[in-house]
């Protein structure tokens, strides 16, 4: 009797910061991932740190690896050896990498030397110029992973074209769930009763406390939309490291009592319908997919001219310049305020766009079972 061949289990190791809910890279990446699941490959993860979540009991349901690196610093043997050994015992079709900086440049790097033929960089952000030492650092780790990888992609355009120059690469979408991201009536009373905020004009914030999302500019301009209408607040939804700090500045500026600051919460649906205005001025983003979530919601969104067109899905998008003083964009606020009417859903355009996980789900896995064929 013939012995039965046995079929090669597809395999693919993806780098990310983290597994959390609220992550903007991990959210971009679980939109394709069940897809990937149910065409038969298996998906392990390298995160810096582990976080109790639906996303984590799902993947080990699944029957897949979330691997944690070593409470090191980047460069220590340690973090290098736990990287070797998980990629010389997975075996792995495809490493795919949404880290940029050292971490990511190890693993491709360990991918390569281990004879893993198919190495993916995939951009999130534009390059990251904060500072002197983030501009030098990012344009070496930049050279140094785009030689280890064998495929580009980025989140947008403009994250590839910060990213990569006049290489190739190929865009892979930051969708929304549109059932998801609904305007409901319920929630938005539900949360303004709560917070005792019913008759108040609500600028909404989600976003970490980071040096990246410009929270003392965004605070400033706060402050100024709040003299122009007193009965407004502030609602910041995230965490982060600057966030005492923040916190600090505005008991300073006289705005404690107008600004709420609510931490992290994963039911972000309910809390974009509380809000009247979406406010964000980040430095920088790849894609900014919070912008995309509160348009559909039918929530009027500043960010800065920094934050990729792609976002302009509705009229509902305003991008303005950093250059332009706080008093500047609190005025175009407030003219936007003054302007609203009916509050609706706007799923439709989101559809119209792709901006969807349906028209979309499948993308990763095409870009997957096109390098190892």
């Amino acid at each position: 009797m013939a012995e039965r061949t046995q079929v090669k289990q597809k395999k693919a190791l993806i780098l990310l910061p983290y597994l959390k809910n609220g992550d903007g890279t991990a959210v971009a990446l679980m939109n394709y991932y069940q897809e990937l699941i149910e065409h038969g490959w298996r998906i392990d993860f390298l995160v810096l740190k582990i976080f109790e979540c639906e996303w984590l009991n799902k993947v080990k349901a699944d029957g897949n690896n979330i691997y944690e690196l070593p409470k090191e610093n980047k460069y220590s043997y340690k973090v290098s050896r736990k990287i070797r050994s998980i990629i010389k015992e997975g075996k792995y079709d495809i490493v795919h990498v949404n880290m940029p900086g050292h971490v990511g440049f190890e693993t491709l790097k360990m991918a390569r030397q281990y004879g893993i033929g198919k190495r993916i960089f995939h951009a999130h952000n534009p390059r990251n110029n904060l500072n002197l030492k983030t501009v030098i650092s990012t344009k070496v780790y930049d050279y140094l992973l785009q030689r280890e990888a064998t495929e580009l992609v980025a989140c947008s355009k403009s994250a590839g074209n910060s990213r990569f120059g006049n290489k190739d690469f190929q865009v892979l979408k930051n969708v929304i769930d549109t059932d998801r991201f609904v305007y409901r009536l319920e929630d938005r009373r539900y949360i303004r009763e709560k917070l005792h905020i019913e008759k108040k004009v609500v600028v909404g914030v989600v976003g970490r406390f980071a040096a990246q999302k410009n929270p003392e500019f965004l605070l400033e301009c706060f402050a100024e939309y709040n003299k122009l209408n007193k009965e407004s607040v502030l609602l910041w939804i995230g965490d982060g490291e600057l966030q005492e700090k923040i916190q600090d500045r505005a008991k300073n500026m006289g705005l404690k009592g107008a600004c709420l600051f609510v931490g992290r919460k994963n039911n972000i649906e309910k809390w974009y319908s509380a809000m009247d205005l979406f406010l964000l001025p980040s430095k920088f983003e790849g894609m900014g997919i919070v912008f995309l979530e509160a348009q559909c919601t039918g929530l009027p969104c500043f960010g800065s001219t920094n934050v990729p067109i792609e976002t302009e899905v509705t009229e509902l998008m305003h991008r303005i310049s950093l250059k332009q003083e706080a008093n500047y964009w609190a005025t175009a606020m407030k003219k936007v305020t003054d302007m609203s009417g009916d509050r609706r859903s706007r799923a439709s355009e989101f559809i119209n766009a792709g901006y969807t996980h349906e028209a979309t789900k499948s993308d990763l896995l095409n870009m997957y079972e096109k390098r190892i064929k």
